[in-house]
């Protein structure tokens, strides 16, 4: 499983939604509230064993920025 079915398969989870794409994003996803995106970070770091900044979460609104931060921490 390539980076971005991995990020897929986790928001998927996260969200409660079988149908996402690389679109999502946080103004387009009404499940996306602040909750589930603590929730989201969360999953990400396990499932990547990786820290992310409070900053870098903040930053992570939608599918390419949440791609972007993981490629820079797994780099």
């Amino acid at each position: 499983m390539n980076l971005n079915d991995k990020v897929l398969a986790i928001m998927r989870e996260v969200f409660g939604i079988e149908e996402i794409s690389t679109d999502v994003s946080q103004k387009n996803c009404e499940r996306w509230d602040s909750l589930r995106h603590l929730t989201l970070a969360s999953e990400l770091e396990d499932a990547f064993d990786i820290e992310l900044e409070p900053e870098e979460i903040a930053e992570m609104t939608d599918f390419s920025r949440v791609v972007e931060k993981l490629n820079e921490k797994l780099s």
